[in-house]
């Protein structure tokens, strides 16, 4: 189990400092949200466990970790918090495709 968080946090650390240049961030084209950027499902979860997110409440590190694996931060807190903070637009909490792979990357976090 530690082999595998390890090897997780390793590559969320290694490809979140590798590569900003290349996070696909793009401007909404939505007039009502436009100051509102988008990010990939994968920076969100790894932007909310490096605490970009605990303005809205959502820790980081390993409380984020504890919270992820007692079901109490699922891919709708995520998202709800990037809203809240500007980083997604309001109609990604009704697109299933990104909740899916949001859901997917924490639970590939809380695997033993």
């Amino acid at each position: 189990m530690k082999r595998i968080l390890i090897s997780t946090l390793s590559t969320i650390l290694l490809s979140t400092i590798a590569v900003p240049a290349l996070s696909q961030v793009s401007l909404s084209s939505s007039s009502k949200t436009s100051n509102t950027v988008n990010i990939t499902p994968f920076n969100l979860v790894t932007g909310a466990y490096q605490g970009r997110f605990e303005d809205q409440d959502i820790p980081s590190n390993a409380v984020f970790l504890a919270k992820v694996r007692s079901n109490r931060i699922g891919a709708e807190e995520l998202v709800q918090g990037a809203i809240a903070a500007g980083r997604l637009s309001e109609d990604t909490l009704y697109d299933q495709g990104y909740l899916n792979s949001v859901e997917t990357l924490i639970d590939n976090l809380d695997k033993d």
